[in-house]
């Protein structure tokens, strides 16, 4: 044993041994097969989206599939990026042919996981709930496990390259992830990952060029299980602010900071929304988060995982915790409390996304009035930020976390249905609407009420930003013109609007 030892640290000194080669030789691996047949389902989900330019057209029902593993003896989990636009799940368990229904019980985007729980009458016994450990060894080799379609449980394999914070698949949240090197082409769909006989989390996407993959890891299953257990789910936590780098001498004597002081990042946006929202300003310096030191580049030393983005000292928090804040602000060094808040992707002025729900809309003598998202933006195809009208996405790139009583959403003329009624502005369309009826839109809902005004008036008119042409629309014809309309087109609908 000795000997062994020596040889060891002889290794590591020359370089021959690697400290990730080192905690693969030490952690004994463990074929979890058999126990797995008791914890783990297959999902088939049936989704159907709509069309963001045609938002009254839904398109066809698709079947989707997903991985999922069991927190209980008859709930599951998976990742919500299988779940989106869901409008039927079933399971399939080991040793059952049948499908048995399911339902969602909580669905949380930011976190990226969504709690599933079965029909216990068709179950033919209970499942057996997968405990979730943070224990992190980094080059660790890990086996993830998932029931196929077919019934059979297959595993793949990986080795645990690092713990980084990145951006969501399924929403505008940033959130610790492992990242697993070297995977099989299975992983990504919710697959359990085990170092060895312990559940360190579940596969959320995979890099087929790169052959890495994601997992959602212990510490994030575990808040969201605790915070779904008693109904009131209330989420992860979400910035309500963009920082940049702070690494140029100059501008760091701008802000009247000490040569002595090296740490912090620079705030060059505060949002409406989210943590930090109302206690941080533009130009303040985050030298610190709840006692963890900010590096210029918005990195922190974590004891667990090293050197991460300081968005985890957030994202890693539920909703309603508090948050301390050290800053450089105006020459002084202070501190400032704040709660921890998120928010739903429908309160921003640019929602991120729309899953699950109808896109709103108004169509009135062909003109289709919707609002403003990220999900019409994409349309325009790869790199969609460069070949969207400019004045549409700087609303999404300066203002989608900003809004405010006076504007909640962006209400566009997205394009004209041509019919007689509107003659002359079928060229018209992708612009911005700023009154209805000489009152200023807020929202879409406003359309429906700036209709109302004026009801001895012979017209609706529709104005513009950025100088755009007035739309006149004659009221009395409108009636006959929309039965038209809908018919020809085939909408059924010519309102969508939650009020």
């Amino acid at each position: 044993m000795k000997k062994l030892s020596t040889l060891i640290l002889i290794m590591l000194g020359t370089g021959v041994l690697s400290c990730s080669q080192l905690a693969r030789e030490q952690v004994q691996r463990v074929d979890m097969t058999e126990q797995m047949k008791q914890s783990l389902v297959y999902l088939k989900i049936s989704v159907c989206g709509y069309d963001d330019f045609q938002p009254w057209k839904q398109g066809d029902i698709s079947e989707e599939t997903g991985y999922g593993c069991a927190v209980s003896e008859y709930e599951v989990i998976t990742p919500a990026w299988n779940i989106r636009n869901a409008r039927f799940v079933e399971a399939r368990v080991h040793g059952k042919n049948e499908y048995i229904p399911a339902k969602i019980k909580v669905l949380d985007y930011e976190s990226n996981l969504c709690l599933i729980e079965l029909d216990r009458t068709a179950m033919p016994r209970p499942l057996k709930p997968i405990t979730f450990t943070k224990d992190y060894r980094e080059g660790a080799e890990v086996d993830f496990y998932w029931l196929s379609y077919d019934g059979q449980l297959y595993n793949g394999r990986g080795y645990l390259d690092k713990a980084e914070v990145r951006e969501s698949t399924a929403s505008f949240t940033y959130s610790l992830n492992y990242i697993l090197a070297n995977t099989s082409k299975n992983a990504g769909r919710g697959q359990v990952n085990f170092i060895s006989s312990e559940a360190i989390g579940v596969g959320c996407w995979r890099s087929s060029q790169s052959k890495e993959a994601g997992l959602i890891p212990a510490m994030i299953i575990n808040r969201f299980l605790a915070d779904a257990k008693d109904g009131n789910y209330k989420g992860p936590g979400v910035a309500g602010f963009k920082t940049t780098y702070l690494l140029d001498p100059t501008k760091r004597a701008y802000l009247k900071m000490p040569q002595g002081l090296k740490d912090g990042v620079c705030v060059t946006d505060v949002y409406n929304l989210g943590t930090g929202s109302d206690v941080l300003k533009k130009e303040d310096v985050i030298l610190a988060i709840d006692g963890k030191t900010i590096d210029p580049r918005g990195r922190f030393e974590d004891p667990q995982y090293g050197q991460l983005s300081f968005e985890h000292l957030i994202t890693g928090k539920a909703a309603g915790e508090s948050v301390v804040f050290e800053l450089w602000r105006d020459g002084q060094r202070m501190e400032v409390e704040g709660e921890v808040k998120n928010f739903d992707a429908a309160q921003m002025l640019v929602p991120y996304y729309e899953y699950d729900r109808q896109p709103e809309y108004v169509i009135t003598g062909g003109f289709v009035l919707q609002k403003l998202t990220r999900p019409y933006l994409a349309q325009w195809g790869d790199d969609w930020q460069g070949k969207a009208p400019s004045y549409l996405y700087n609303y999404y790139s300066n203002t989608a976390f900003k809004p405010t009583d006076e504007r909640q959403d962006i209400v566009i003329l997205s394009y004209v249905l041509s019919a007689k009624i509107n003659l002359g502005y079928a060229g018209l369309g992708r612009i911005v609407v700023s009154k209805f009826n000489g009152m200023p839109i807020r929202s879409i809902e406003d359309i429906l009420t700036a209709q109302k005004l004026y009801p001895d008036s012979k017209y609706d008119v529709i104005e513009f930003e950025l100088d755009n042409p007035k739309v006149v629309i004659p009221r009395e014809q409108l009636p006959a013109a929309d039965a038209l309309i809908g018919r020809n087109y085939g909408i059924r609908k010519l309102v969508n609007v939650n009020q």
